[in-house]
């Protein structure tokens, strides 16, 4: 049980005091949406997705997947990262 006090008051509880990647979290629980299920689709590893969930940040083609084929809302999306490039192919 939390004592609270004038003095202890605590602050509000809101939506904007939730962190993103909690909201996304919550987002993909209650849409039946796990790390592997978007693995799968990313070809990646489910470790690199729950670093992409939580960082909130991801190639713009992951954002699309998101966005396109699961529907994330506008407001949750990850924010387009850098993409490096992958090694240049020798030209004989």
């Amino acid at each position: 049980m939390i004592n609270q006090t004038k003095d202890s008051a605590q602050a509000p509880f809101t939506t904007e005091s939730i962190p993103d990647h909690f909201l996304r979290r919550a987002w993909m629980e209650k849409n039946g949406i796990t790390n592997v299920v978007l693995a799968e689709r990313f070809e990646l590893t489910p470790s690199r997705v729950s670093c992409i969930i939580r960082s909130g940040e991801c190639p713009q083609k992951y954002i699309d997947i998101l966005r396109d084929e699961y529907e994330m809302p506008e407001e949750i999306l990850p924010v387009r990262s850098s993409e490096k490039p992958g090694p240049k192919r020798k030209i004989d």
